[in-house]
């Protein structure tokens, strides 16, 4: 310690450098909770109020409130993924490889269970189909084609949404692990250029007695 009371000599120990967190808006995942509970309530409790309405007044359900509750299964195990997903994503708070394993996983399964609920056309009212095919048969036969067959259109769409959120959280999971592997090298490059700092201190301090010894005999 010299007079003015600082420490002597380099400064043994800097400050780690914290590591830099990709982080994510929290209100993601919660309104993904929210959309897998309010989906799987309609779909199961309320899949009658899904309609469409033509001239006349008369409404046409979308969907077999029967054949959707044959599946309520996959439905149930859909919702459970996707909360799962999204509470892990509350738990990790910032992008990491391990979040990105999960969400990966979790999405594969999520679109095997929309394959078996979706893919089956049975599960569309066949009142909407013969509407939809008599509507445009003289208009656009192949728009009534593609439009009379929503459940295919509701899978393309989420499993499109889920293969684009996998490749952007696993892209942010390998960024993340990159940038703690690059603190971690920080880390340890610091901790070896440490006993060099405290040698080269120690032997400022031994060098005095002799520079003492030097100015008395002067």
């Amino acid at each position: 310690m010299s007079e003015s009371g600082k420490p002597k000599g380099p400064v043994s120990a800097s400050p780690e450098t914290p590591i830099k967190r990709l982080k994510f808006s929290k209100l993601e995942p919660v309104v993904g909770i929210l959309f897998a509970v309010v989906a799987t309530v309609i779909f199961l409790r309320f899949s009658h109020i899904i309609t469409i309405t033509f001239i006349g007044g008369h409404l046409i359900p979308t969907f077999d409130a029967d054949v959707i509750q044959s599946l309520w299964l996959p439905i149930i195990i859909w919702a459970i993924l996707r909360i799962g997903i999204n509470v892990a994503y509350l738990i990790e708070r910032y992008y990491t490889q391990r979040l990105a394993v999960i969400s990966v996983i979790g999405n594969v399964l999520s679109a095997i269970a929309l394959f078996i609920i979706f893919f089956d056309d049975r599960i569309v009212h066949w009142e909407y189909v013969d509407f939809i095919n008599r509507y445009f048969e003289e208009i656009a036969a192949w728009f009534g084609e593609i439009i009379a067959r929503p459940n295919l259109i509701i899978l393309a769409i989420m499993v499109i949404a889920m293969i684009i959120d996998s490749v952007t959280v696993t892209k942010k999971g390998l960024k993340a692990k990159r940038l703690e592997d690059e603190a971690e090298k920080r880390k340890a490059e610091a901790e070896e250029s440490k006993p060099e700092e405290i040698e080269t201190e120690a032997e400022a301090e031994e060098s005095k007695p002799e520079e003492i010894e030097a100015e008395a005999d002067k």
